[in-house]
């Protein structure tokens, strides 16, 4: 454990000397990794699809908020959608403008949720998102996390469409056939339901747990969310008929625990062993306090070795024939000749 402390506090110093720069990388990378994934799954546009355009775009995002990520993210989806087809691309703007209205209204701070929830659905850790917004953010940032599973799902049904709409001819009836396919990926999407809904409640459950004021609750805050979106997401999926799904539930939940456990190891590692209860009182309230402190390393006293005489050290020598020598030798002089005390001409 002190080897994982000292890390960690050589971590932080390293991240406080080059924050700027850090963060500048770790946007590049969640951007690129976002348009790659949007290129290996509806890369339908060559023109933008492409390794070295997601490059550039990624290294724009990198000096950008990252609320302008999202919107850059969002285009990209838009074009590629308007390459398959007209009806894709009308019902994705739509879509995405109306999404982007509930995350700027309600939770404009957690673009990375939003951006990142969608990515991590492609690799099964998507469970970790709404465990980590309940444990870092607050009550509403759920709603970043739902936005970005919404835009997944979406992409990620039309995608399996793809053959579909592309194969109609332009007719009238062709053109509802696309829209209701399309429409469809969101009415009546039962597994989409399921996931927002045990997304919400394990976020909420993991942010109202941490919140109180008892030992652990950080640790009991993860591994009840942990336990409710295993054993939620595989009972749901049994119940909606889609089977297949559970081993993958169990892989991601634990993955997903885990990593939630590194970022309390980061964020919230507290010495519960050194609990200090503190009461005191004022004019007009009585306080009963509660202080646990962080697990840190002790820094080390640094001991200075001083070799050979030091009594000279850190004084001023002055050489033989000084000003201040030539100085005394005048008042002694003007002393003598007014036969008076030098002191007096100090």
């Amino acid at each position: 454990m002190t080897q994982l402390l000292e890390m960690k506090d050589k971590l932080i110093r390293f991240f406080s000397r080059f924050e700027t720069y850090i963060i500048i990388a770790v946007k590049f990378f969640i951007a690129f990794c976002m348009f790659l994934t949007v290129n290996a799954n509806i890369g339908y546009m060559s023109r933008i699809s492409s390794t070295p355009v997601a490059l550039i775009l990624a290294l724009v995002c990198s000096v950008l908020p990252v609320n302008a990520t999202i919107l850059i993210g969002g285009l990209v989806v838009v074009l590629n959608m308007y390459a398959l087809a007209m009806e894709a691309a009308l019902v994705t703007l739509l879509l995405l403008l109306i999404l982007y209205l509930l995350y700027f209204r309600f939770s404009p701070k957690d673009g990375v949720s939003a951006v990142l929830t969608p990515v991590l659905f492609r690799y099964n850790v998507q469970y970790v998102m709404p465990m980590a917004s309940g444990l870092l953010r607050s009550a509403q940032s759920v709603l970043a996390v739902v936005c970005g599973t919404v835009i997944y799902y979406f992409v990620d049904g039309v995608r399996l469409n793809a053959a579909i709409l592309t194969s109609a001819n332009g007719e009238e009836s062709d053109t509802l056939s696309k829209l209701n396919i399309i429409i469809g990926q969101l009415k009546g999407n039962k597994e989409m339901l399921l996931v927002i809904l045990i997304f919400v409640v394990t976020s909420l459950v993991a942010y109202f747990v941490r919140s109180m004021p008892i030992e652990h609750s950080w640790t009991i805050a993860i591994i009840a969310g942990g336990i409710i979106q295993i054993i939620g997401l595989s009972v749901g999926f049994t119940l909606i008929g889609i089977p297949g799904k559970t081993l993958g539930v169990v892989v991601g939940g634990v993955v997903s625990v885990l990593l939630c456990f590194v970022i309390q190891f980061f964020m919230m590692n507290l010495d519960y062993a050194r609990t200090e209860r503190v009461q005191f009182e004022d004019d007009d309230y009585y306080y009963y306090v509660v202080a646990i402190p962080k697990k840190m390393i002790a820094s080390k006293e640094k001991k200075v070795q001083r070799f050979g005489n030091t009594t000279t050290m850190g004084k001023r020598v002055k050489p033989a024939n000084t000003p201040d020598k030539e100085a005394e030798k005048n008042r002694k002089a003007i002393a003598e000749e007014l036969d008076i005390d030098e002191n007096l001409l100090k």
